[in-house]
């Protein structure tokens, strides 16, 4: 029994020491957990970056063109198809040309008739006018006669009035000649249009280039009353070809005119073109509330080996810098965790001051030193008077010093300060984290500039080549 209870004591106590054990363990803080956080950091490197827009888009030819006939008639020859190529001028197709044949030669008969009637109404112009130059005759041989009693009224009366029938007559002959005139003319117009539909019976083709599609054959009848139905379509020249893309409107701001393209197409997946974006054109496209605009990117393609048609995959280089400063896209959306409430530095540094960016402005665009005196002088009057609320204190602070460049700089240093303005309005302000000397993140102020999927460039006086950045934070 003595042996029993001890038992039961032992293993009382061990049970009891265990737990007590245990919970001086659980209820002791870690040394781990009590460390300060560890960051991740990496360095910013040098290299180049390249901001893109993907998309996609079909290959057109340069140009189409759709020939059609204006005339409506039984095809009795078809000379070109699919792939044929073609010159201006070479012969399509002809249509059965025996109706506008006899229009022709009506219309060749009924110009002979007028110019018939032409004729007898110049010879009766002649003898009205033979008519006329005699009775003016009678007429002044008479009217002397009247004076000495030799003649008698009535008879001068009389040959007043035939010569004012032969005027009448004369006139009425001139009327005739120019109404003959008039219909010779018309009579040649019908004969030239009814030429002209029978030279229309030839479809030709209007371009150089291949016929890429033939919608008729022998025997086929063309019905031309409403609108000129589509007999062929012609590309010209496929050695070069125009990609029509859809960008949408969120990218487009950045595609300009002149961007370089890169495209490839299933047909060849491992070869890449080249292109450049000729046009943006400014007519939206809305499908399913989706705004895009359409870009027009030309390509060279001396192989011919890219048809219409066929469905390209676009990368439009919008931006590209080779050699900038540069930082994972990734240490960008670092934020320490304390940082509202303020972190060790936030210094203010970082894009360098005002005199610094007058002295860069001086070396780009070549300011002389009166010049430079000048910007500065009105620079000050400028935030002077915005201080004491005067006239400048009101409107953009950037419109406002752009106009103060307005009147100083020449044409030639104008044009570069707009180019350096919008490229400088590609950047935007951030910030970087380094840890300083008591291992705490320190806020870095930069300019962010283009990106593309890894890196972001990066300008900053404070940081360079091997920089070292906090990337995330982690614990030890």
């Amino acid at each position: 029994m003595r042996k029993l209870i001890s038992s039961k004591l032992f293993w009382g106590i061990a049970i009891l020491g265990a737990l007590v054990t245990g919970f001086f363990a659980f209820a002791s803080p870690s040394q781990t957990a009590t460390e300060e956080p560890a960051y991740i950091t990496v360095e910013l490197d040098r290299g180049s970056i390249k901001r893109s827009v993907a998309t996609s888009g079909t290959v057109q030819p340069l140009v189409r063109v759709e020939v059609g006939s204006q005339l409506s008639g039984q095809l009795i020859e078809v000379l070109a198809d699919f792939n044929t190529e073609v010159r201006q001028g070479d012969l399509l197709a002809r249509i059965d040309p025996d109706t506008f044949r006899s229009r022709v030669e009506e219309a060749e008969a009924q110009l002979k008739i007028s110019r018939a009637g032409l004729a007898v109404a110049r010879a009766n112009q002649r003898r009205a006018e033979a008519n006329l130059t005699q009775r003016r005759s009678d007429l002044a041989r008479f009217e002397p006669l009247l004076e000495y009693d030799a003649i008698s009224e009535i008879e001068v009366d009389a040959a007043q009035a035939q010569f004012d029938a032969a005027v009448a007559d004369y006139q009425s002959s001139e009327a005739q000649v120019e109404n003959a005139l008039a219909l010779v003319s018309q009579r040649e117009a019908s004969l030239r249009q009814a030429q002209v539909d029978l030279q229309r019976t030839d479809i030709r083709a209007p371009i150089n280039g291949v016929v890429i599609l033939r919608n008729v054959d022998v025997g086929q009848t063309v019905a031309a009353s409403l609108q000129a139905p589509v007999l062929f379509e012609i590309a010209q020249d496929l050695s070069k070809i125009q990609i029509e893309a859809d960008v949408n409107e969120a990218d487009i701001g950045s595609v300009k005119e002149g961007n370089e393209v890169t495209f490839s197409v299933d047909a060849y997946p491992n070869r890449e073109f080249n292109g450049v974006v000729r046009q943006v054109r400014l007519a939206p496209k809305e499908e399913s509330n989706i705004i895009s605009y359409t870009v027009i990117v030309n390509a060279d393609n001396p192989q011919k080996i890219l048809y219409p048609g066929m469905t390209a995959s676009v990368e439009i280089i919008t931006g590209q810098r080779d050699d900038v400063l540069r930082v994972a896209n990734s240490v960008l959306r670092f934020k320490p965790d304390n940082a509202d409430a303020g972190t060790s530095g936030g210094r203010s540094r970082g894009a360098g001051g005002g005199a610094d960016r007058m002295a860069e402005l001086q070396e780009q665009l070549g300011l002389s030193d009166e010049q430079s005196r000048e910007i500065r002088q009105k620079m000050r009057d400028l935030f002077t008077n915005r201080g004491q609320g005067g006239p400048s204190g009101g409107g953009n602070p950037r419109d406002a010093m752009s106009k103060i460049f307005r009147t100083v700089l020449d044409e030639e240093q104008w044009e570069k300060y707009q180019a350096l303005q919008n490229d400088r309005q590609e950047y935007t302000r951030g910030t970087l984290w380094t840890l300083d000397a008591s291992g705490n993140p320190d806020a870095v102020p930069v300019r962010l500039g283009i990106s593309d999927a890894s890196h972001t460039e990066v300008v900053s006086d404070d940081l360079e080549a091997g920089s070292v950045v906090i990337q995330r934070q982690g614990r030890s």
